[in-house]
C-alpha cells in the first residue's frame, strides 16, 4: 500500500515539476529453532501414530456447537493469549507493550478468532467447516505449549487431527503443528491430493474501516517475491470472490495498518493462494499445501512458523529475514522514516504534544533548506525582472514556437537563470514528506496523536462533519488555498492563458491526493506552504523599498 502511494507521490512531484520546468516565466512550463523439548518433524516423512482403532468402532464428528467451551490463558513476554477449545484457536491476543487487543469480532462476517484453519476444500475455505465450530480436546503440555485434537471421519475413515500451539517466552513468534493421524487399517488420501491452511480474516486493532490507509491486505509471497492482495476490481475486470494465484507460496498472511500475522510453512512450499474477495468478509487468504497419502497407523504433519505483531523490519528479520518485505515499508525511504520518528519522539518529549512537535520540526527543516529557498527566491525574482522580454520575445515568434522555446533557453543562459531553480527546494524536502508519510501511515507511535481544535488525531483525515456520507476535512481546503496563494506570488505575469489555468489546476489535484491522507501530513504541508508565503511577502516587501 505504502509503496503504491509513494508512487504516486513521486509522479505528483514529477508533474510538479515539469510545471515549474514548462511554465517557468513564459510558460513556468517459519520453522524456528526448537524451544527446549520440541522436536521439528520433518513434513516428507510419516511417522507410527498411536494404537489402531478398528474402523467399525469409529463414526465420531467433531463436537456439537452446545458442547461446553473451554479457555485456556497462556502469557509471554509479548503477549497475553486466550485460547478457546471451540475451533482450536486464539481468542484473545493482547499486545502487553502498548496494551492493544489484535482480535475482534464487530466487523464483517467474522468468529472472532485467529483459528488458524485447515480446510479440506476450496468451497470449505469460503464457507468454513464443521472443525471451527467443533469443540476440541486439550492438554497443556507445558505452560507454553496447548495440544487441541478432534475426531473425525474422512470417506468412511477415522482421522485424527490435533492442532499444537508452541509459544516462546521473548518472541513475536510461535509454531503451530498440525498432526493428521490415520487411525484405520486402510490408506488415507485427501480429496486432490490438498489441505488448505488460513491464518484468520481479521487482525487488529480494531479501527475505523470507512478509511482506506486502515484497511486489511492479504499478503503471500511466490518464489521469494513479496505481493498483496487488494479486495475489488479493476477499472476493467469485476472483482473475483475466489481468487487463486498459482506458484511456489513461501508464506501467506494478513496486514493491518500497523501489525502483520503470517503463516510460513516450516519446511515445504504452498501450491496455491486462495484469497476470499467478498465484500462482507474479512480478509480470509488460505495456502493450499499437498497433503501425501497416510498410511494406516501413521502421520502426517505440516507445520508452520507464525510471526505476530508489528510491520517492523526488525522484529520480522529477527524471525525470517524472507519476512522483511511484508512491512511494507520502501527501502529507499526507511532511513529517512526512522530519522523523521526520532526527531519527533524526541522533539514530543519536550512539548508532550505531536502536532505541536510537527510544528517545530517543520520550522526545523525549513530552517535546513533555507540556502536553496533564498537561491530558489532570487531565481524566481530573476525571470520576474525577465518577463517583459520575454513577453516580446513570444509576440516576435508567436507563430514559431520551437523559435521562441530556443531563445527563451538562450535568454535564461545568458541571465544565469535556472527555470528549474523554483522547484529544486521543494524536491529536495520531497523525501522528508515522504518519510513523514511513511511514518503516519504504518508507525503505531503516531496512532491517535491529537493536536487542537478539530484535529483529534494526527494519522487520520481531520473530517469534522459529513454531508450525505461525504466528510468533510478542513486542512485540506487549507492546504488547497496556501498553494495558490503561493502560487500568485511567484508566477510571472506573461499573458499565458494555460499558465494561469495551471496555476489553480495543481492545487486543485493536489486537494484530491490530500483529502484522505493522514493530517498530519496535510498539516505539514500547509506549514510549509505559509513559511514560504511567509519569506516571499518579506522578500517583496524589501524589494519595493530597495
Amino acid at each position: 500500500m505504502e509503496k503504491r502511494t509513494l508512487l504516486a507521490f513521486v509522479l505528483t512531484a514529477g508533474l510538479w515539476a515539469a510545471w515549474i520546468w514548462y511554465f517557468a516565466p513564459d510558460a513556468d512550463k517459519v520453522e524456528q529453532n526448537a524451544t527446549p523439548g520440541t522436536t521439528a518433524v520433518s513434513t516428507d516423512k510419516t511417522v507410527a501414530a498411536e494404537q489402531i482403532i478398528p474402523e467399525k468402532s469409529v463414526i465420531i464428528i467433531p463436537a456439537s456447537k452446545n458442547a461446553k467451551e473451554e479457555s485456556i490463558d497462556l502469557s509471554t513476554e509479548k503477549f497475553k493469549f486466550e485460547l478457546t477449545s471451540r475451533g482450536a484457536a486464539i481468542k484473545k491476543a493482547n499486545y502487553r507493550e502498548r496494551n492493544i487487543d489484535l482480535v475482534f469480532g464487530n466487523h464483517f462476517s467474522t468468529k472472532g478468532t485467529l483459528d488458524f484453519a485447515v480446510h479440506f476444500t476450496e468451497d470449505e475455505f469460503m464457507t468454513g467447516n464443521s472443525l471451527a465450530d467443533a469443540v476440541w480436546n486439550y492438554v497443556k503440555l507445558d505452560d507454553k505449549t496447548i495440544k487441541f485434537f478432534t475426531d473425525l471421519n474422512m470417506d468412511g475413515k477415522p482421522l485424527r487431527i490435533e492442532k499444537v500451539y508452541r509459544f516462546t517466552e521473548k518472541g513475536y513468534d510461535f509454531t503451530i503443528d498440525y498432526n493428521f493421524i490415520n487411525r484405520s487399517r486402510q490408506p488415507l488420501a485427501f480429496k486432490n491430493s490438498l489441505a488448505v491452511f488460513s491464518p484468520s480474516d481479521i487482525l487488529g486493532p480494531e479501527l475505523d474501516y470507512s478509511n482506506r490507509y486502515n484497511g486489511m491486505t492479504g499478503i503471500y509471497s511466490v518464489a521469494n517475491d513479496y505481493e498483496q492482495n487488494l479486495k475489488g476490481g479493476g477499472f476493467f475486470s469485476k472483482a473475483e470472490d475466489l481468487k487463486r494465484v498459482s506458484g511456489a507460496i513461501d508464506y501467506t498472511g494478513i496486514m493491518s495498518r500497523y501489525f502483520l500475522l503470517i503463516m510460513k510453512p516450516a519446511d515445504f512450499t504452498g501450491a496455491t493462494m486462495l484469497f476470499d474477495n467478498r465484500a462482507h468478509t474479512g480478509c480470509r487468504t488460505g495456502m493450499a499445501v499437498e497433503m501425501k497419502e497416510i498410511a494406516p497407523g501413521q502421520q502426517l504433519v505440516r507445520s508452520f512458523r507464525i510471526y505476530l505483531g508489528e510491520k517492523d523490519k526488525t522484529m520480522l528479520k529477527s524471525v525470517d529475514p524472507m519476512l522483511v518485505d511484508a512491512s511494507d515499508v520502501s527501502t529507499l525511504i526507511e532511513p529517512i522514516r526512522y530519522f523523521v520518528i526520532w526527531s519527533l519522539s524526541w522533539i514530543n518529549k519536550l512539548f508532550g504534544n505531536l502536532g505541536w512537535s510537527l510544528v517545530v520540526f517543520s520550522v526545523l527543516t525549513k530552517i535546513v533548506f533555507m540556502p536553496l529557498t533564498k537561491k530558489s527566491t532570487d531565481s524566481m525574482k530573476k525571470m520576474q525582472e525577465l518577463a517583459p522580454e520575454i513577453k516580446k520575445m513570444q509576440a516576435k515568434y508567436k507563430d514559431k514556437p520551437d523559435v521562441a522555446q530556443r531563445e527563451m533557453m538562450r535568454m535564461y543562459k545568458e541571465n544565469k537563470v535556472n527555470p528549474l531553480g523554483g522547484c529544486l527546494p521543494l524536491l529536495l524536502q520531497m523525501p522528508f514528506f515522504f518519510g513523514l508519510y511513511s511514518a503516519l501511515i504504518n508507525s503505531i507511535d503516531m496512532w491517535n496523536a491529537p493536536f487542537m481544535l478539530w484535529m483529534k488525531d494526527l494519522s487520520m483525515p481531520d473530517t469534522v462533519f459529513a454531508v450525505s456520507g461525504f466528510n468533510i476535512n478542513i486542512l485540506p481546503l487549507l492546504m488547497t488555498v496556501s498553494t495558490i496563494i503561493q502560487q500568485k506570488q511567484t508566477m510571472v505575469d506573461t499573458g499565458n492563458q494555460q499558465q494561469k489555468m495551471m496555476m489553480y489546476m495543481m492545487p486543485v489535484i493536489l486537494l484530491f491526493i490530500f483529502w484522505t491522507m493522514p493530517s498530519g501530513l496535510v498539516l505539514y504541508w500547509l506549514l510549509q506552504n505559509l513559511y514560504q508565503i511567509l519569506n516571499q511577502t518579506i522578500v517583496n516587501r524589501i524589494g519595493k523599498k530597495a
